[in-house]
C-alpha cells in the first residue's frame, strides 16, 4: 500500500512509477501504433482511406468500444469494492479479538480499594504487587496468564494474515519478546517499559526485484521479505503441532488458526476452573462476552478467507481479455480511416489503446488486495505491528499515587461506609430542615416575639403564622443539644460494631472537620431562611400600607377635600 501526498495540484504524483498501472498499457498500445504504421505504408491504405469502399460512419465500431468501456468500468468498481470489503473485514476481525484480549487481561487482574485500575502486567514488578504472584493454588501470576494470553492473541491474529496471502511458511513469523525492567523509571512509567521491545514499525510497502511472471517461489521471496511479527517466542510445543501432522503433511493455514483460537479457549477455561485466580470472581454474564467477541473476531476471518478462496470470476476475465486484444488490432483500420497524417494515426491508435489497458490495470491490482502482485496490496506487515501495540498497550496501567488510598478512604468516610455521620440540614423550608444534633454556638438566634412592625400594620393575620414558624425553630434551636423523638427518626444512627475505631473516628481531624462544616452549613440555612421570613414579613407590611394609603384617598375624594390627608397608622405618633 501506497501513502502519497496531493499536495502542488498532484504535479508530483506525474513522476512516480512505483505502483502506477499506466505502464501496464504501454506494449499493448506500441502495438496497436505499429499495426497502424503498416498500414499506412501497404496497398491496404487505398481501400482504407476510401469511406465508400470500407466504412462511411464509425458509429459501428463506437457500440463496440462502448461495450468494453463499459466492462472494465464495471469490473474496476467491482475490483476496488473487494479491497475496501477485505481491509473491512480485517479491521473487523482485530478489533473483536483486541476486545477478547482487552477482557482476558482485565478480568484476571488482581486489585485492592487501593488499586483503582487494578493491578498492571508491566511496570508492576515492584515488591508486594500481586501480580506477580502465583494464585491460591500456587499457579501462574496474573503477570504470567495475561503476557501469554498476549502472545496467544497475536499468534492468533498473525496466523490469520499468513492463510489471507497464502503464506504457509512458519519461518515468515518473527518474535520478540517484552523484558522485565525492574528499574525505578520503569515502575514510575510502565508504557515506556512496554513499547521500548516493540519492533519499528515497517514500511507501508517493500521493494523487490522480482520480474513479471509470478510464481509460488517469487510470492515466498516477498513474504520472507515482510515477516509479520508476534508477540513472545513460537515455542517448539507450539511449533509443532502447527506445522505438520503426524504423517508429515503441511496443516492448513485455516486449521491453525481455528486451532489457535480453541488454545486461547481453553485457557481461558481452565483458568476459570482450576487456577482460582480473580476471574472467577467476574459475573458469569459479562465473562461470556469474552467468548463472544473471540467468536465474532473468528466470523471477521472467515469473510476475509473468501478473497483468498474466491478470485475473480474467471469467464469475465477471460472475456474482457480477448475484448481488449479485438480491440488492440481494430482500433488503427478506423483510425487510418478517418485520420489522413501518419503521425496522427499512430498518436492516436496509440492513446485509445493505453487508456483502455491502463484502466484494466487498476482492477488487477485491487481485485487481490491480500496477494503482493504489486506496492498497491494491503500493508499487512503494518497492519500486525499496529494490531501488538495495541495487544501490549492492555498490559500498563498508570502510576497510583500515595494519596489515591486515603481519598478513596475518605470517600467512603463521606458516604457514611466507614462512620455515622451527621445529615447535613436541607435547604428549602424551615420545617423541612433537620435540625443539627448538636449546638450551634455560632448561628444567630431570632429574636422573640412578633416580627419588628407587625403590631403597627393592621389586619396581620398572615404575619401570625410566619410568627409561628419563627417561634418553632426558635424552640428546635434552643432543645438542640438532644435530639427529639422526631429527628431520630429522620436521621437514623449507625451502630458502631468496634469501639477503637469509633475512638479513631473522632479523632480524626479531617473528620472533625467534616462535622464542624456540617454544623457551619446547617447555621447558613438557618440564617437564610430567617431572612426569607424577614423578607415575607416587609413584602406583608408594604401591601398593607398601600392599602391603607388607597382608602384613604378613596375616602378624601368621598368628602371633596382638594389636598387629602391620609390619618395616622395605629401606633405611630406626630412629629410635633
Amino acid at each position: 500500500m501506497i501513502t502519497y501526498s496531493k499536495e502542488l495540484g498532484g504535479f508530483p504524483l506525474l513522476f512516480r512509477i512505483q505502483g502506477t498501472a499506466w505502464p501496464n498499457g504501454i506494449i499493448p498500445g506500441l502495438v496497436s501504433a505499429t499495426l497502424s504504421l503498416i498500414l499506412g505504408f501497404s496497398s491496404w491504405d487505398d481501400i482504407i482511406s476510401d469511406r465508400d469502399r470500407f466504412m462511411d460512419h464509425p458509429y459501428p465500431f463506437q457500440l463496440f468500444a462502448f461495450i468494453v468501456g463499459f466492462l472494465i468500468v464495471f469490473r474496476t468498481n467491482f475490483a476496488y469494492s473487494r479491497y475496501w470489503e477485505a481491509r473491512s473485514v480485517v479491521a473487523q476481525m482485530g478489533s473483536k479479538w483486541l476486545d477478547g484480549a482487552c477482557m482476558a487481561v482485565t478480568f484476571d487482574a488482581p486489585g485492592t480499594v487501593k488499586t483503582p485500575y487494578l493491578e498492571g502486567v508491566v511496570g508492576g514488578w515492584e515488591p508486594g504487587n500481586r501480580a506477580a504472584k502465583p494464585t491460591e493454588n500456587g499457579a501462574e501470576s496474573h503477570e504470567d496468564f495475561a503476557m501469554g494470553m498476549l502472545h496467544l492473541f497475536s499468534l492468533l491474529h498473525a496466523l490469520a494474515l499468513q492463510h489471507v496471502r497464502g503464506d504457509s511458511e512458519l519461518e515468515n513469523l518473527q518474535s520478540f519478546e517484552i523484558h522485565r525492567d525492574t528499574s525505578e523509571c520503569a515502575i514510575s512509567n510502565p508504557p515506556s517499559a512496554v513499547f521500548r521491545d516493540l519492533p519499528e514499525r515497517p514500511r507501508t510497502f517493500v521493494s523487490t526485484t522480482i520480474p513479471p511472471g509470478w510464481t509460488r517461489h517469487k510470492f515466498d521471496k516477498v513474504y520472507r521479505i515482510t515477516r509479520l511479527e508476534i508477540i513472545g517466542k513460537l515455542t517448539p510445543q507450539e511449533r509443532l503441532a502447527l506445522e505438520n501432522d503426524q504423517n508429515g503433511r503441511p496443516i492448513p493455514t485455516d486449521a491453525r488458526v481455528t486451532m489457535v483460537e480453541g488454545w486461547i479457549m481453553r485457557r481461558l477455561i481452565a483458568r476459570q476452573k482450576h487456577e482460582k485466580s480473580d476471574s472467577t470472581i467476574t459475573s458469569p454474564p459479562i465473562l461470556s462476552r469474552l467468548y463472544q467477541v473471540i467468536s465474532d473476531g473468528c466470523i471477521g476471518f472467515g469473510q476475509a478467507s473468501k478473497f483468498t478462496d474466491t478470485p475473480f470470476p474467471f469467464p469475465y476475465h477471460n472475456l474482457m481479455q480477448v475484448f481488449l486484444w479485438v480491440y488492440v488490432f481494430s482500433v488503427p483500420f478506423l483510425v487510418n480511416a478517418w485520420v489522413k497524417a501518419l503521425e496522427m494515426r499512430c498518436t492516436m491508435s496509440f492513446l485509445a489503446v493505453w487508456c483502455y489497458f491502463s484502466l484494466h490495470q487498476v482492477g488487477n491490482n485491487l481485485e487481490d488486495p491480500f496477494l503482493p502482485y504489486d506496492h498497491n496490496d494491503l500493508a499487512l506487515q503494518t497492519i500486525q505491528h499496529s494490531y501488538n501495540a495495541k495487544l501490549l498497550s492492555f498490559a500498563p496501567v498508570p502510576p497510583v499515587a500515595k494519596s489515591v488510598g486515603n481519598t478513596i478512604s475518605l470517600a467512603r468516610t463521606l458516604e457514611g461506609q466507614d462512620s455515622p455521620l451527621v445529615k447535613p440540614a436541607t435547604l428549602g423550608r424551615p420545617e423541612d430542615a433537620t435540625p443539627p444534633t448538636s449546638p450551634i454556638p455560632h448561628a444567630p438566634q431570632p429574636p422573640p416575639g412578633p416580627a419588628p412592625g407587625a403590631a403597627y400594620i393592621p389586619g396581620s393575620s398572615g404575619l401570625q403564622v410566619l410568627d409561628e414558624h419563627r417561634e418553632t425553630r426558635r424552640k428546635q434551636d434552643s432543645t438542640s443539644s438532644s435530639i427529639p423523638a422526631e429527628a431520630k427518626s429522620v436521621v437514623p444512627t449507625q451502630p458502631v460494631k468496634d469501639q477503637k475505631a469509633e475512638s479513631k473516628l473522632q479523632n480524626d481531624p479531617s473528620l472533625q472537620a467534616l462535622q464542624l462544616g456540617s454544623h457551619s452549613a446547617s447555621a447558613l440555612t438557618s440564617v437564610v431562611n430567617d431572612s426569607l421570613l424577614e423578607l415575607a414579613s416587609a413584602q406583608t407590611r408594604c401591601l398593607q400600607l398601600v392599602g391603607v394609603v388607597e382608602g384613604a384617598l378613596k375616602q378624601s375624594q368621598t368628602q371633596g377635600l382638594s389636598s387629602p390627608v391620609a390619618p395616622p397608622l395605629p401606633g405611630a405618633t406626630s412629629l410635633n
